[in-house]
């Protein structure tokens, strides 16, 4: 296959799939990988800045990497700032396949293991939190389910529907050839955005954000099949 001896043979192709599969398998993954619950909110957490790890407790001793409890502390009238409370006298250890919050890996297996997180109080917040207290890194892990199915979920619909029509009509060619090419063209001339907007108007108003979203791509996919393959009814051959 040409394809894949290219693949082989281009080290920055090579590189993207690599990332592109551990993408996959990290939102595959997606509770294993996160250490907290998307949608459950810390107590006194919200907009935390990324939390700091320290290395030694507060008399200056070296216990390994940790954290505190760490909230929010009342607003300064003078600045705006807000400051952060950070309680030292809780140290909470870091470590790999800790306890926490019970999720199903896949989807099937029911457990609480997770990949890294914090033994004790305090929470490990990579990447800070949201203005409803949840952990941003494990929100955004969770959105990766849907935001890498959009490309799936597009191809697996509007690559069968290309190769299929674009087949027949570079294979039949003559009046089959013209009437598909211009509902092809009709098709083709649907302006995306305003199509958008009106399907965003017309869904059932009772599902839920993962669900309307998926719906406008499998939709909007079976307008854009066009594009994927057409008929040369000289060649019969799919460009």
């Amino acid at each position: 296959m040409d394809w894949w001896k290219k693949l082989k043979n281009n080290p920055l192709a090579r590189s993207g799939a690599s990332l592109l599969l551990v993408f996959y398998i990290t939102v595959m993954a997606a509770g294993f990988v996160a250490p907290y619950d998307p949608y459950v909110g810390q107590q006194d957490g919200a907009l935390l800045p990324p939390t700091r790890i320290y290395w030694q407790d507060r008399t200056g001793e070296l216990i390994g990497p940790h954290v505190y409890p760490t909230t929010q502390g009342p607003v300064d009238l003078e600045t705006g700032d807000r400051a952060l409370i950070v309680d030292r006298t809780q140290p909470s250890p870091l470590g790999l396949f800790v306890k926490g919050d019970p999720y199903k890996l896949f989807g099937v297996f029911p457990t609480d293991i997770h990949l890294f997180g914090a033994k004790g109080e305090g929470k490990l917040n990579i990447l800070g939190t949201d203005e409803q207290a949840r952990d941003q890194f494990s929100r955004i892990v969770y959105g990766g389910q849907i935001s890498l199915s959009i490309g799936l979920v597009g191809i697996a619909i509007s690559f069968p529907l290309g190769m299929l029509i674009g087949g027949i009509s570079g294979y039949f060619g003559g009046w089959a050839d013209a009437v598909l090419m211009r509902m092809v063209e009709v098709l083709m001339t649907i302006p995306g955005i305003y199509l958008l907007v009106a399907l965003a108007a017309v869904l059932p108003p009772g599902l839920t954000s993962t669900q309307r979203f998926l719906m406008i791509v499998a939709i909007t996919s079976f307008i854009s099949w066009g594009r994927v393959g057409t008929g040369d009814s000289r060649t019969g051959t799919i460009d």
